[in-house]
């Protein structure tokens, strides 16, 4: 089973910083990365030794700059799209509440997430849960449209870590498989469909 991630293209809140917009939808470069990335999915791009990216189905974030990064995967793949309110990002920077040390060589402190912080990784989850039953359903991979802060936690959910943060890329995938029991992340950060001068985040 491949549950594929990825971060919406670049939004309008990323250029202009306004902390009063977190729902702000994708610029003109960031519905150029979506049309590129649906494009590249559809032409079944090798993966994994000859592999094919093959989706089921399209799960979604609520917000603009998601459901606009979906909206051309979607078409193009002639998928459904499913709004999940638990693909939403956190109302908060995540980063302030993960553990830190002074040093790579000391220890990572004892740790207790915030509730915030808590109470994201249980929507985290439920996203997770909802991606899973999903592919079991159709019997193919899914993919799930969200933000940088929840796919960074669904991935520290499968790797069983909170001490690791990841630095996604606009429309980057992540593909996590589950086989032989565990969680495997087979990529994380793959951007083939994106030429370098069009590469944010």
């Amino acid at each position: 089973m491949k549950i594929y991630l990825t971060r919406h293209g670049q939004s309008r809140w990323q250029v202009e910083r306004n902390d009063n917009d977190w729902n702000s939808p994708l610029t003109d470069l960031g519905q150029r990365q979506a049309q590129l990335l649906a494009t590249w999915l559809a032409t079944h791009a090798k993966l994994d030794n000859g592999s094919r990216v093959e989706i089921g189905c399209v799960r979604v974030s609520p917000l603009k700059r998601a459901q606009e990064t979906a909206v051309p995967i979607s078409t193009t793949l002639n998928c459904p799209i499913h709004t999940d309110a638990y693909l939403r990002e956190a109302d908060f920077y995540v980063s302030e509440h993960l553990p830190s040390a002074e040093s790579p060589y000391q220890a990572m402190p004892i740790y207790k997430p915030s509730n915030r912080y808590a109470v994201f990784k249980q929507q985290a989850r439920a996203a997770l849960y909802a991606l899973v039953a999903d592919a079991e359903t159709s019997g193919k991979p899914v993919i799930g449209v969200a933000h940088g802060g929840l796919i960074s936690t669904i991935l520290r959910l499968a790797t069983g870590s909170d001490t690791v943060s990841f630095w996604l890329y606009n429309t980057s995938l992540s593909v996590l498989e589950w086989k032989r029991g565990r969680w495997h992340l087979v990529h994380l950060n793959l951007w083939d469909h994106l030429p370098p001068a069009w590469r944010t985040f």
